[in-house]
C-alpha cells in the first residue's frame, strides 16, 4: 500500500542533486543523534518532521506547534529547503496507519514518534481530538495501552513546560522520556 508520507520524502530526496543531498545527509548527520540514543537518517527525520505535524494538525495547525515543528527540523539539521517542503506537504488523505508504517512497532522509534509528535501536539495545550489522535497512533505503533499514557503524559507536561520556556522542567521530563525509552 502507498504511504503519502514516506513516498513523498522519497520523491523529495530523489529530486536533490546529488551533492545538496550528501551536504543534507551530513547535516542530520551531525544532528540527529538524539538524548534517547536515537540516530536518524535524512529520510526518517523528514518522515518524523511530517508525522509530528499530521498529530499536531488534529485539530488545526498552530502558530506554537509550526514554531516548535520548524525548531525541531532546525536542530535535526534539516535544510531550509526540505523545512519548506515539509510544511507544504498537505496532510489529505494521510492515515494513522501511514504515520505507524513509518518505524518499528513496539520499539524505540515508535515510543520516540509517538512522545515527539504529542509533544508538539501538546505546546500549545493538548487538545481532545490531538489526545484522541495520540492515542490512535499508540495503538497502531502497538505499543501496551498503559505506556501510551505514560508517553502522552510525558508529552504533555514537556510541551507545556516549553510552552512556558522552562527548561529546568524540560530538563527533567527529558531524564523522564529517557527512562521511558529505556524499556526498548
Amino acid at each position: 500500500m502507498a504511504n503519502p508520507i514516506a513516498d513523498s520524502t522519497a520523491a523529495s530526496l530523489a529530486q536533490l542533486d546529488p551533492k545538496a543531498r550528501a551536504e543534507a545527509e551530513a547535516s542530520v548527520a551531525r544532528n540527529t543523534l538524539r538524548a534517547t540514543g536515537l540516530e536518524l537518517t535524512l529520510a526518517e527525520e523528514i518522515c518524523l518532521a511530517k508525522a509530528i505535524k499530521f498529530v499536531a494538525a488534529t485539530d488545526g495547525l498552530s502558530r506554537e506547534e509550526t514554531t516548535a515543528l520548524r525548531f525541531l527540523m532546525i536542530m535535526a539539521g534539516i535544510p531550509p529547503a526540505l523545512q519548506r517542503e515539509i510544511l507544504d506537504f498537505e496532510l489529505a488523505g494521510v492515515t494513522h496507519e501511514h504515520v505507524a508504517e513509518l518505524f518499528p512497532p513496539r520499539s524505540r522509534r515508535a515510543c520516540y514518534l509517538l512522545s515527539g509528535s504529542t509533544t508538539v501536539a501538546a505546546i500549545d495545550g493538548l487538545s481532545d481530538d490531538e489526545r484522541a489522535a495520540a492515542e490512535e497512533l499508540g495503538r497502531r505503533l502497538d505499543l501496551e495501552p498503559r505506556l501510551v499514557t505514560v508517553l502522552i503524559t510525558e508529552a504533555r507536561a514537556t510541551g507545556m513546560a516549553m510552552g512556558r520556556g522552562d527548561e529546568e522542567m524540560v530538563a527533567v521530563l527529558q531524564d523522564l522520556r529517557e527512562a521511558l525509552f529505556g524499556y526498548f
